[in-house]
């Protein structure tokens, strides 16, 4: 097994680390005191240690945590991320994701079982809400077909370290945010605008509409900002032709059916592909 790797910086006072699973990405952004939100640390036992040990390497320190969204690689903690003050380091998530960590939580972390010890399975998934954002019973349910509704207003991570502002949508995962880094133009976009992932609905979808409507909210904020960081994959310059990429792989399949888009011959994705048109079938046929 190769070592975990290094903590890279690729803007200003932001730093990620690469697993070694599915190129999966966990971020480190530094506050004016010094402190920083760990945004979805992960993945291997051996990775989530060298997240604060190379953080200790560069003077930093942790001062919250953040999950973009409900999936079992994006809630993952390290007790050496503590503060160990005597108020545990908070970690954030949508109200959603934290009502499905309370409520479902076995069902959520049920891939974990295997991959990771016990205790830090056990420490997974202990979120608490932002404030701002959908109560539980307001985000639709990703089995039923979409129908185009209101997206809650934007609104900040309680941190006073620098302006973050959420911006949550339905494309993915119910209640996923994509984290806009406002005075760095940094965007933090979970599991959108991957280089090596095509898009990738929640596996309830019956159709593409919700991932679409999610696009459209994270293209706004892609337009102003000049580096984005993805959930699987590398970051990019020019954030906006990622999401760009995604919007036209999806046009493709609703108007005629399939993409020639080049990460559909990437390994594990043809699958991904199929299930991908069945859903826009179903949108083209009304159903």
């Amino acid at each position: 097994m190769t070592s975990p790797s290094p903590l890279v910086e690729v803007s200003p006072d932001v730093w990620v680390q690469t697993s070694r699973r599915y190129a999966a990405l966990s971020t480190v952004i530094r506050g004016d005191d010094g402190a920083c939100v760990v945004i979805d640390p992960n993945w291997d036992a051996d990775e989530l240690a060298s997240i604060p040990a190379g953080m200790r390497a560069l003077g930093l320190t942790c001062g919250l945590g953040l999950a973009t969204h409900v999936h079992y690689d994006h809630v993952l903690w390290h007790p050496d991320l503590e503060a160990h003050t005597d108020t545990p380091t908070p970690r954030y998530a949508s109200r959603w994701t934290v009502w499905a960590h309370e409520n479902r939580r076995d069902e959520f972390l049920a891939p974990l079982i295997g991959d990771l010890p016990p205790e830090l399975i056990e420490i997974a998934g202990r979120l608490i809400e932002i404030p701002g954002g959908r109560a539980p019973d307001e985000v639709p349910d990703p089995a039923a077909p979409h129908v185009l509704r209101d997206l809650p207003h934007a609104y900040a991570l309680p941190w006073s370290g620098r302006d973050i502002v959420l911006h949550e949508h339905d494309a993915h995962a119910p209640a996923h945010v994509a984290v806009e880094v406002v005075d760095l133009g940094v965007l933090v976009c979970g599991d959108l605008g991957s280089d090596i992932e095509l898009p990738m609905p929640d596996e309830a979808n019956p159709d593409l509409g919700a991932y679409l409507q999610g696009l459209d909210r994270v293209a706004v904020v892609a337009a102003r900002c000049s580096v984005l960081i993805p959930g699987h994959g590398t970051p990019a310059n020019d954030p906006l032709a990622r999401i760009d990429a995604d919007r036209r792989y999806l046009d493709d399949l609703i108007t005629r059916g399939d993409s020639d888009d080049p990460r559909v011959d990437l390994p594990d994705m043809r699958e991904l592909h199929e299930a991908n048109q069945a859903r826009a079938a179903a949108m083209r046929n009304g159903k």
